[in-house]
């Protein structure tokens, strides 16, 4: 069984909610959950918060479980990437048109330096 990390599930909730543009309670209401309950799970104070309650919270964010547990999964050694939060804050302060085209850039960006370094590896075996 993988372990998450239910900080970064709670860090992924908040930025999918700010980017839909809803309030704690908004994102309450649509989950059919209490607002303390949204709170404690985007600070990654529920530490074993029910599936039930995960697919409430992604389908009231229009989101996947997968999308909200991104980098989640605890591995020895990770350490989160100092700049991906500035970097979320930065893109939702964009327009939603703009953020988009921008995240769109960065995966295919992301995309080709990961095949030119697979195709490095290759050749260097």
């Amino acid at each position: 069984m993988k372990m998450i990390d239910i900080k970064t599930v709670g860090t992924n909730i908040a930025d999918f909610r700010r980017k839909n543009k809803l309030t704690q309670e908004q994102l309450a209401e649509l989950a059919n959950l209490s607002t303390n309950y949204i709170a404690r799970v985007e600070r990654g104070e529920i530490k074993n918060f029910s599936t039930i309650n995960m697919l409430k919270i992604a389908s009231a964010l229009d989101a996947n479980v997968d999308e909200l547990t991104e980098n989640a999964h605890k591995r020895e050694g990770f350490k989160s990437q100092p700049y991906r939060k500035e970097l979320n804050k930065l893109l939702d302060q964009l327009g939603h048109e703009t953020s988009e085209l921008l995240s769109q850039s960065f995966i295919k960006t992301i995309q080709l330096i990961q095949k030119h370094d697979l195709k490095h590896e290759k050749s260097d075996k």
